[in-house]
């Protein structure tokens, strides 16, 4: 039975994020998955990596919050990311998450400046939104670089593997039969994973 974490980055459940959330965990719920669900605004995850904990991460101490999402790393199989992308990539919350909790040590290590994944074996997939319509945001080259900057400098890195990503553009002016379509669109995606 594959083990699924979501990583919800979106300041609210009532939003736009919050509904494509409640699909991906019934529809995993429904595939007979196991699935844990980590809303960092919600449990008021602390972004900032401190020059004290970025130094203790050399030593391999981490702080007790960290190693409690470590522990959920670990345990997944799968991790799904739920975010709007702003100003390019993900909200200062999921950014932090990524600082602080893909520390070296646990999503990495280094033989010189040579990465080593730590992270091998597991999958990654992205679902994200974007005020700007889907297809300007993708013409303009946005999407791509996003997607390839996420995972060649963060997955790739650790170890991940991208296993597909999923954008819905126009979220905040498209009418509710275009939302509608995007969670049903949702569905299909989680079940291909």
């Amino acid at each position: 039975m594959m083990n699924y974490l979501v990583v919800f980055m979106h300041p609210t459940k009532d939003s736009f994020n919050g509904s494509i959330l409640e699909s991906v965990v019934a529809t995993i719920k429904d595939k007979k998955a196991e699935v844990r669900i980590r809303n960092l605004a919600e449990q008021s995850f602390h972004p900032h990596l401190s020059r004290e904990e970025y130094e203790e991460s050399y030593q391999r101490y981490y702080k007790t919050d960290v190693v409690k999402e470590q522990d959920f790393i670990k345990w997944a199989d799968h991790i799904i990311f739920i975010f709007p992308v702003w100003w390019g990539g993900f909200p200062a919350i999921g950014k932090g998450f990524i600082d602080r909790v893909f520390s070296f040590g646990f999503a990495y290590e280094l033989e010189g400046e040579n990465p080593i994944p730590k992270l091998v074996c597991k999958k990654a997939s992205l679902l994200y939104t974007t005020g700007a319509p889907k297809e300007e945001f993708e013409n303009s080259g946005m999407n791509e670089a996003m997607l390839r900057l996420i995972d060649q400098s963060i997955l790739q890195f650790c170890g991940l593997s991208l296993h597909g990503s999923l954008h819905f553009g126009n979220v905040i002016q498209g009418t509710d039969l275009e939302r509608k379509n995007m969670l049903i669109d949702t569905i299909d995606f989680i079940n291909t994973i």
